[in-house]
């Protein structure tokens, strides 16, 4: 590969009209895989292919703890923890979940293998013959359970119709075909035929939007059948810019994680429009686009808005070049936003907020077109800068500005942490006794940071508990368990950390009529100078029904700070909807999973600390690691619900943190203990 280092500066032009373009994505830019089959088997990740088309109607996206792109992706649940690599694919948007939901043929539903949402996979096979295939997938629903597989652009019979039955709301292996005597599947009859060695291209297409893809495993033998996360995966990571291989995959880039800070932003991503005619081409780098001085000044490229009419903040994402300085403009389909430079980078290329560009306010409607047209330029006459750019994200109205200046302080300038919560009470709802055990650190380091802070006194409610309704992946052992752990995190926290002696702390299921009425009197002594701030941590039913007990008249008083639509969809009696219903205000942040669910090695500072209270919060994070119920809880400390109280503790609304990290809340329990 030939690779040409001079550098352009660009103007970039960007218009909104009516038209859809098809998208073919490699998965990493200039990263690729090579899977070799040994022994009559290899093992390959699903979010690992080189290639993927026919994305008109579906396209398949890689989702992970800490990225998920999916535009549709909203409002789902993210199963990353669970999966191979922390990451999966799926297949989006997903608009047929049972069989209540409309069927489409050819949209959402193809029972034509290679029709719809096709994923490329390159395999070399040293062994000839037949290879049954398995697969590990994710299924919700009725009808989110079937694929589609291929190989060297053929989709033989024997490859149709792969069906899941078992195992729902989990990753499960499965190998069998769907026919019309046997709906859930006959086995080994899933196989691929391989009729000689050497390279060939696999590949898997949708039956059925929505399908959540893992893994996927070629095997000779017809009674082998894969546990747990399956064989390790034999893949190299070859690095196309210097050919050197990496083993692991790199941090997401600088615009997935703006996609990512905000469950609100859509975006655009550059690396993933098709460039042909366009006079673009993707950087080596992966993630941008630029223009190659060699064949022309000017580059122009469309790109379909598909996301909710409404109005956003536009926030064009580009890249500083020391080269030169590119000219951006904006338009929304015939409307002209205006145009702007980036300064000179001190470094050869540089991304943040002093290289992004935002409008604001901007009416879009769905089905409109972006087109972005850049025009070179130098510094010098000399050396050229090549206008490369990663993107667009588009923010709820009111808050692109905010999101930029939002970015980890360790590469992006954040200014340090600092105490300044906004006016008015505290109140936090927090589950525990449901399968996910985050909450036992979550509540320690809750209630350690409001004593930290020196607002302990303004912590009006506290709950736990509050799954009202008990499910099938947690037994009544465990449940009993859970309930007990869960008032010890809060009754020892608080009197080892002090500053909550006036507070009883509830068992919303145990005592559900007094921890109702407890949050309904903390919801009726609100008013605009004294406002409630409820902290969703669990499902929404105690919140719904503590707002169906209190004066209607006080819920415009009232925020309902959530972080993970996990909960907000959980409930057994309200939805999300129904809370909202109510008039009190939605205070949406990003996932707090981001950064505060981490390796255990991450506190090792707090467990190795001198200080019993610190050794403490340590512990109960600990020990929802080493839970008997959640397998995915294994290895990581979790305080991700936490992330609400600092995001309060720092401003909320006006400016509070909203992607914290263990070293911001390390910052102020330890600042507090020195003190």
């Amino acid at each position: 590969m030939r690779i040409i280092l001079i550098i352009l500066s660009a103007t970039v032009f960007v218009s909104i009209g009516k038209a859809h373009s098809q998208v073919n994505v490699a998965h990493n830019g200039s990263l690729e895989w090579d899977y070799e089959e040994k022994n009559g088997i290899v093992a390959v990740e699903a979010e690992h292919f080189y290639k993927q088309s026919k994305t008109t109607k579906r396209k398949w996206y890689a989702i992970s703890g800490k990225q998920a792109s999916a535009p549709a992706i909203q409002g789902k649940e993210n199963h990353a923890s669970g999966a191979s690599n922390e990451t999966y694919m799926e297949i989006l948007p997903d608009t047929r979940t049972d069989h209540s939901d409309e069927l489409v043929h050819g949209e959402n539903f193809s029972n034509k293998a290679g029709e719809i949402g096709v994923l490329h996979y390159q395999v070399k096979f040293n062994t000839p013959g037949r290879y049954y295939v398995w697969v590990r997938a994710y299924s919700t629903g009725s009808e989110d359970n079937g694929v589609h597989v291929g190989i060297d652009g053929a989709w033989p019979t024997s490859g149709q119709r792969m069906q899941w039955c078992e195992g729902k709301n989990g990753w499960t292996w499965e190998s069998k075909q769907r026919t019309e005597e046997e709906h859930c599947g006959v086995p080994h009859e899933i196989y691929l035929d391989v009729d000689k060695a050497g390279m060939h291209e696999i590949q898997f297409s949708m039956r059925e939007d929505g399908f959540e893809f893992d893994k996927f495993i070629l095997t000779k033998d017809v009674d082998y059948q894969p546990t747990g996360i399956g064989l390790p995966s034999t893949e190299k990571q070859r690095d196309l810019s210097n050919g050197s291989t990496n083993q692991n995959s790199r941090e997401p880039s600088y615009i997935a994680r703006l996609s990512t800070s905000s469950a609100d932003n859509k975006t655009f991503f550059a690396k993933e429009y098709a460039v042909e005619g366009s006079g673009f081409y993707k950087d080596k780098h992966g993630d941008w686009l630029a223009i190659n001085p060699e064949e022309g000044e000017r580059a122009k490229i469309s790109m379909p808005f598909y996301f909710s009419s409404g109005k956003y903040d536009i926030l064009f994402v580009g890249v500083g070049e020391s080269d030169g300085q590119p000219t951006y403009s904006l338009r929304v389909n015939d409307r002209d936003l205006g145009s702007f430079s980036f300064p000179l980078s001190d470094k050869m290329f540089e991304q943040g907020p002093t290289y992004n560009h935002v409008w604001e306010n901007i009416s879009l409607t769905k089905g409109d077109i972006v087109t972005v047209q850049a025009t070179i330029a130098s510094a010098d006459g000399k050396e050229w800068a090549r206008g490369r750019w990663s993107g667009i994200v588009f923010a709820p109205a009111g808050r692109g500005k905010l999101l930029q200046s939002n970015m980890d302080s360790d590469q992006y300038g954040r200014d340090p942490i600092s105490i300044s919560p906004p006016v008015g009470r505290l109140a936090i709802v927090a589950d525990g006794n449901s399968p996910d055990p985050d909450d036992l650190g979550g509540t320690a380091v809750s209630l350690a940071l409001l004593q930290a802070s020196g607002l302990a006194d303004r912590l009006v409610h506290y709950s736990h508990s509050c799954d009202l309704v008990r499910g099938d992946r947690i037994s009544e052992r465990a449940e009993k368990e859970r309930h007990s752990l869960m008032q010890v995190a809060c009754d020892v926290t608080a009197r080892r950390w002090g500053g909550f002696d006036s507070l009883k702390f509830h068992d919303a299921l145990w005592e559900q009529e007094e921890t109702v009425n407890d949050l309904a009197r903390a919801i009726n002594n609100s008013s605009a100078s004294d406002p409630l701030w409820i902290v969703e941590a669990g499902e929404p039913d105690i919140i719904g029904l503590a707002l169906d007990a209190s004066l209607p008249a006080k819920h415009s008083f009232v925020k309902v700070v959530t972080h993970h639509s996990a909960n907000d969809d959980a409930g057994d009696f309200y939805t999300w909807q129904n809370i909202l219903d109510f008039g009190v205000e939605e205070v949406r942040i990003p996932d707090q999973n981001v950064h505060l669910k981490v390796a255990l090695e991450a506190w090792d500072w707090a467990k190795d600390h001198h200080d019993p209270r610190i050794q403490w919060v340590w512990l109960m994070g600990k020990i929802a690691e080493v839970d008997d119920v959640v397998k995915f809880q294994k290895g990581k400390w979790d305080c991700s619900d936490a992330g609400m109280v600092l995001y309060w503790i720092t401003g909320a609304t006006s400016g509070g943190v909203e992607l914290g990290t263990v070293e911001d809340v390390k910052k102020l329990l330890l600042d507090y203990i020195d003190k």
